[in-house]
């Protein structure tokens, strides 16, 4: 099984993200896609805007559909199902970090992105509780089932690196940290470039 298909089985299982990203007023468009929105909890947080929750996982979508979202797409964030310059915003919040390697997902981004708009990424940095591996599966048990979840761990300068290279202008790029003692993610705002 491919690490895509082992995040897509893992996720139709879990449902972990309990909170929105704490960063999300730094978004300012009208039309925002939420690209592995997860349960929805970023979608609500949003509410004064027509936001598109995008995910891999069927059961990820179901609940985000009871926490009141409603413009749903189940889709693969490599092959987005929206035209060229749909949207003012995307978010890609934790869900990049699924992937091996980033670049077809952030040429999808780049084309369904207005110009100058503005995207919005999250990911989770090298850590001691992995031993700074850079490619990691966590196991999970549910229902005595055992899923897996692939993470590629970014360095701290890496997902600026990332974006920049891909076309994307930072504004803002910084660390921090959820429920640790040292910052254990990032995050990158930045404007598509024309």
């Amino acid at each position: 099984m491919s690490e895509k298909e082992k995040v897509k089985n893992a996720y139709e299982h879990i449902v972990h993200r309990r909170k929105p990203v704490p960063y999300l007023s730094l978004i300012k468009g009208k039309i925002v896609g939420d690209i592995g929105c997860g349960s929805g909890q970023n979608c609500l947080a949003l509410e004064s805007r027509f936001v598109i929750c995008l995910d891999i996982a069927l059961r990820q979508l179901i609940e985000a559909r009871k926490k009141g979202c409603d413009n749903l797409v189940q889709a693969d964030m490599e092959y987005l199902p929206f035209r060229d310059n749909t949207f003012d915003s995307l978010l890609y919040i934790a869900s990049l970090h699924h992937l091996k390697d980033p670049s077809l997902a952030l040429k999808e981004c780049y084309r369904c992105l207005k110009s100058e708009g503005e995207v919005l990424v999250t990911v989770w940095l090298v850590q001691p509780r992995f031993f700074f591996r850079r490619n990691v599966f966590l196991r999970s048990r549910i229902n005595n089932l055992v899923v897996e979840r692939y993470y590629h761990l970014y360095f701290p300068w890496e997902l600026r690196r990332v974006m920049t290279k891909q076309g994307f202008f930072p504004v803002r790029t910084f660390l921090y940290k959820v429920n640790s003692l040292l910052p254990n993610n990032e995050l990158f705002y930045g404007i598509k470039k024309v």
